[in-house]
């Protein structure tokens, strides 16, 4: 499969098993129906659903569309082994976040090393000061510090801030246990938790290109 767009992906898979591009039923039941009956439209669905989140994860670590889209379809081949296995399909969307950022950052640093057994010297970039790489460096940073979050903060923080659920649907965030707490404040503490930690992060971590 060629291209460095995700609707290229999503567009393809869609011609091969005419899904319609409006998705109505639950990650749940798509679960169900892939694991229990093996429908492929069903898995299909998922990749068409949750697909954008993955690209745009797999993009914020890799900079190179043939090592984003091999981790792109990665990801998704790991949820096809392991579909069977997921406790909480009403939250695949965060899980395929982690899922996603893990292969990514393999994939970056698998990368690295392949470089410097081959004796290549890797000329370091000079900055852009454009906002557009500053916001990028800062979204990839992101999501290694929402990664680090307890799933209470976590879970909401993808759901509502990378997956644009809200609380009023009746969706997966409603169905988020009580137990820890509202599940509107969530999202705020786990902005202010990922934010004091990037902030530490930021001076204690040295930083890499890619």
């Amino acid at each position: 499969m060629t291209g460095g767009h995700p609707n290229t992906i999503l567009q393809y898979l869609c011609r091969l098993t005419g899904v319609r591009q409006a998705c109505v039923s639950p990650d749940e039941e798509l679960l169900h129906r892939f694991v229990s009956l093996r429908e492929e439209t069903a898995f299909t669905e998922l990749v068409q659903r949750h697909g954008p989140l993955v690209w745009s994860v797999c993009g914020r670590v890799l900079h190179d569309s043939h090592d984003r889209e091999d981790a792109f379809q990665a990801t998704f081949l790991i949820l096809a082994r392991k579909a069977a296995s997921i406790s909480r399909p009403e939250l695949l969307g965060p899980w395929l976040h982690g899922v996603a950022y893990r292969v990514a950052v393999r994939a970056r640093a698998s990368t690295i090393r392949r470089r410097a057994c081959e004796s290549q010297v890797i000329a370091m970039p000079t900055p852009d000061p454009t906002p557009a790489v500053a916001w990028r460096e800062l979204r990839t940073l992101l999501d290694e510090e929402v990664n680090r979050l307890p799933d209470k903060y976590r879970l909401p923080f993808v759901l509502c801030h990378l997956e644009g659920k809200t609380n009023e649907e009746d969706g997966p965030l409603a169905r988020l246990p009580q137990r820890h707490g509202a599940v509107p404040a969530r999202p705020g503490r786990a902005n202010a938790s990922a934010a004091g930690s990037s902030s530490a992060g930021s001076l204690s971590r040295p930083r890499f290109s890619p």
